[in-house]
């Protein structure tokens, strides 16, 4: 065997540049990985996804040892690796003869160089994927069982590396990135394409680029190429559709160089033929693939992680990521266009089989065989909505337009269940238009049903643009009229429960969705429930039962519909999870649950859902205090629901940006927002949404109006209690604060103040802190003093002290670096540390040379500010609270 030499570019990380993209989320995961003590943290995804870049930007941010190692195929052989790990740590090259003679002398170097290397070494291996002999793998395996404490070991793979990990999962010294942590999200995407010069006109490009590459960064960057070298007359979709061209040819040219040109004939052929679907379990990949082992083929895609994504369910289901099943399709379109055809007519007589009609749509629509499409929707009309895959029913009645038979009236009522979900105002009052033609011409069974399906997408429409009793009284009228038990009625039901709740009336909305649900669950629909489960939530948020709501978001995971993957209505569950999550003050994991139900609005025309979700996004980073992305967020909705004249939620972001202008003295957005209040008063009167008025409040006391803000908390007052609506009831204590603050009246602000904490801490609200909250800051500060209370006249006892460290989280004095909301004096805590030396009170008081009563007086104060009664709790306390450190 040749001796093998060190190849020095292995042992060389990535260099960064201007240009490298700035991602301290992920940073940050690393580094909390690595202060857990995690053994090995792993970054698993395809090529492409900014692996290497984002290992190079962690090792240029540690402050302590590190070695970098990226792996190839040579190192299958231990010599090899022995060598580069060797050379890695900075120790000397050994003699040829002595190393080809003696490999264990080699590998115990290296063992005691990690033991006597610093107490925080970083081994950061990249394609790790690369390493798949036995013998090889065996020497890794030991420093992850045996390795000094302060090794820890940061790798990049695509797939999972073939090693034994199950004993760090056991012992949670393994952290795992994958694909849906690396995806840029859409902030990203913006980052990204200012550094590369493009500056976007509009956030639906940002978003729609989002959404076309799945975060996935190499495919920005190839579009990002090919803006920079054709750069388009104007940002319309027309002109850039040359660069979106230019920009696929570039992917796939990289896929077929870096990976389809790697791939044994058999599983190239396997990805071609499955790329037919969009989602497929191992019975339909063996139906389209002629393959009788398909699982055998997937195991090893799996294993290479080429761009599939694993969903179990109740079936297991496979997908690929939309770039490459895009790739694949056109290869065997070009190749072998009658062979696709037949394999589009294997699905769908396959789906068909497994009542996965919107999917069997989808493919016999891909087929051209029209009759087969239009014999489905005749058959399965409302059970097409059951799958969640919109987009499919979307391209039927593309596929089907200008057909025999296109404007079938079952293909009416199909395009009306359709709009129920997309929002899409334009469809929506088209369909009404067709629905209306057809009943003139003569509709041979159900006319209720028509009549029904007519007055939901009117209510839907009143809902919409923001005109709620209106949508209320007219689905009162038909659902008057026509009693009939039918899905179209419990939509009725819904949407008028979405115009109450939205006019602040939560009792009577809660009656309609909760008897609209337990129809649409009676009828099958166990995707489109998850839109009634919405609703219900945020009535359980509006009412201070997070618990509930978070049993209920929770409980919809695992009774997802057994459709494909991304499904629509998913995304109903992580807005909801979000919401509560925001509620409760758990503000890093209601952005990851915003994030994931912003990737899936993403895949759906924008009128779906994308709007309401940036909204909340919005919302989530104003009670992060980042006012930026807030405004920016809520700029976007406007500018999104005005394009799509979703007037409701323009009016709703518009309420929360007023109230942000005013703590932001942005008088210019706020004269603006007066005018759209003023007109939609004069047109709804006192039917607008409980948001408006409050905004309304805070804008008439920053213009010196405080008589106006007071009538208007009051009325919002009796509503809110007469609905338990306890959420607005705190926002009006806070108002009311204020209020009262500014006339000087400061027992009584202090007392209202008071009512918000009792209710925030009794009913799990940790928004105390939130948006206008924050400026009462100081005010909170006070509350919590003994002395101050008692001149105030608050008699009722604070809440413990858990509940005060959740609810006023971060309230600590200025400067103060622990987290005890009335801070401990300088004395106090010499006092604290000396109890924890084991100080008796004698000592203490030599120690500090006071007296016996100055001590005990500490030592109460101590007790009183940890809420204990005894030194051993005081002490417990204080180690969790970090005050010994």
């Amino acid at each position: 065997m040749a001796f093998p030499l060190v190849n020095p570019s292995q042992l060389r990380s990535p260099s960064l540049t201007d240009k490298t993209l700035a991602r301290p989320r992920l940073l940050q995961r690393l580094q909390e990985s690595a202060s857990r003590g995690c053994r090995l943290t792993l970054l698993s995804a395809p090529l492409g996804y900014g692996k290497s870049t984002l290992l190079a930007q962690y090792a240029a941010s540690l402050q302590t040892p590190w070695a970098w190692y990226r792996l190839d195929n040579a190192d299958n052989q231990p010599l090899h690796l022995l060598l580069h790990l060797h050379a890695a740590l900075g120790l000397a090259t050994p003699e040829r003869d002595l190393v080809a003679a003696d490999e264990p002398r080699l590998w115990s170097a290296i063992l005691q160089r990690l033991e006597h290397a610093a107490d925080h070494f970083t081994l950061i291996l990249d394609d790790l994927h690369l390493l798949r002999a036995s013998r090889a793998r065996h020497y890794l395996e030991q420093l992850l069982r045996f390795g000094p404490p302060g090794l820890h070991l940061l790798a990049a793979c695509e797939g999972q590396p073939e090693l034994a990990l199950s004993h760090l999962r056991r012992e949670e010294q393994l952290t795992v990135l994958d694909a849906r942590e690396l995806a840029l999200d859409s902030e990203e995407t913006r980052q990204l394409a200012n550094s590369r010069g493009a500056k976007l006109g509009t956030d639906a490009l940002y978003y729609e680029l989002r959404a076309n590459s799945e975060g996935w960064i190499s495919g920005l960057l190839f579009w990002l190429t090919a803006y920079r070298e054709q750069p388009p007359a104007s940002q319309s979709r027309r002109d850039l559709r040359n660069v979106t061209r230019q920009a696929y040819a570039y992917v796939t040219r990289f896929l077929e160089e870096e990976l389809l040109a790697q791939l044994p004939s058999e599983l190239l052929a396997f990805l071609e033929r499955t790329s037919v679907v969009q989602t497929f379990d191992p019975t339909l990949a063996g139906i389209l693939s002629g393959q009788p082992n398909a699982e055998r083929l997937i195991r090893q895609l799996l294993r290479r992680d080429l761009f599939i994504e694993q969903r179990p369910g109740e079936r297991v289901e496979y997908r690929y990521h939309a770039v490459l099943r895009g790739v694949l399709y056109q290869r065997l379109q070009q190749r072998d266009p009658q062979l696709l055809q037949q394999l589009h007519q294997r699905a769908a007589a396959w789906l068909l089989e497994q009542r996965r009609y919107s999917e069997a749509i989808h493919q016999y629509g891909r087929a051209r065989d029209f009759n087969a499409v239009l014999a489905i929707a005749e058959r399965h009309t409302f059970d097409l909505l059951r799958d969640g895959q919109i987009n499919a029913l979307v391209d039927l009645l593309s596929q089907v337009s200008g057909q025999s038979g296109s404007d079938h009236f079952t293909l009416a009522i199909t395009e009306a269940s359709i709009v129920m979900v997309t929002n899409d105002i334009d469809r929506a009052q088209a369909c009404i238009q067709r629905l209306q033609q057809l009943q003139r011409e003569g509709v041979p069974r159900h006319p209720e049903r028509v009549q029904q399906t007519i007055a939901y997408l009117r209510t839907l429409l009143a809902f919409l643009g923001g005109n709620l009793r209106h949508g209320q009284e007219l689905a009162s009228r038909v659902l008057l009229r026509y009693p009939q038990r039918n899905a179209a009625g419990s939509v009725l039901k819904l949407n008028r429960a979405r115009c109450l709740f939205h006019l602040g009336q939560l009792g009577a909305a809660r009656t309609d969705v909760e008897q609209a649900r337990q129809e649409l669950e009676s009828f099958g629909f166990s995707g489109f429930v998850n839109v009634p489960h919405l609703l219900l939530g945020q009535i359980e948020l509006a009412q201070g039962d997070s618990t509930a709501a978070l049993q209920r978001f929770l409980a919809l995971e695992h009774k997802s519909p057994a459709a494909a993957s991304r499904n629509f209505y998913e995304l109903f569950h992580h807005l909801g999870l979000g919401l509560v999550f925001i509620q409760q003050n758990h503000l890093e994991k209601a952005r990851q649950c915003l994030a994931r139900a912003e990737t899936l609005a993403l895949g759906f025309p924008h009128s779906a859902a994308l709007g309401r979700v940036l909204h909340y996004q919005a919302c989530l980073f104003d009670a992060m205090g980042d006012s930026r992305k807030a405004q920016a967020r809520w700029d976007e909705v406007r500018r999104m629901a005005r394009q799509f004249r979703q007037f409701g939620l323009y009016r709703l972001a518009g309420a929360w940006r007023a109230r942000q202008a005013v703590r932001e003295r942005d008088e210019d957005f706020i004269l603006q927002w007066l005018e759209e209040w003023h007109w939609c008063q004069r047109h709804y009167g006192e039917d607008l949404l409980p948001e408006e008025w409050l905004a309304y409040a805070w804008v008439q006391r920053h213009l010196g109006q405080p008589a106006v803000a007071g009538q208007i908390l009051d009325n919002l007052r009796e509503q809110a209690e007469e609905e338990n609506n306890r959420r607005l009831l705190l926002d009006l204590w806070l108002l009311d604060a204020a209020l009262r603050r500014d006339r000087g009246e400061q027992p009584a602000a202090l007392a209202c103040l008071d009512e918000a904490l009792q209710l925030a801490a009794g009913y799990g609200f940790g928004q105390l802190l939130h948006h206008e909250g924050r400026e009462l800051a100081e005010l909170f500060r006070q509350l919590l003093q003994p002395q101050v209370r008692r001149q105030a006249g608050l008699e009722r006892p604070l809440p413990p002290r858990e509940q005060l460290a959740t609810t006023l989280a971060g309230l600590g004095s200025e400067g103060s670096a622990h987290p005890l909301l009335e801070p401990l004096t300088r004395r106090e805590l010499d006092v604290l540390r000396r109890m924890a030396r084991g100080q008796n009170n004698q000592q203490l008081a030599d120690g500090l040379f006071v007296s016996l009563s100055t001590v005990k007086t500490h030592i109460n104060n101590l007790f009183r500010k940890l809420d204990v009664t005894d030194r051993d709790a005081a002490l417990r306390a204080a180690r969790e609270l970090q005050l010994l450190d």
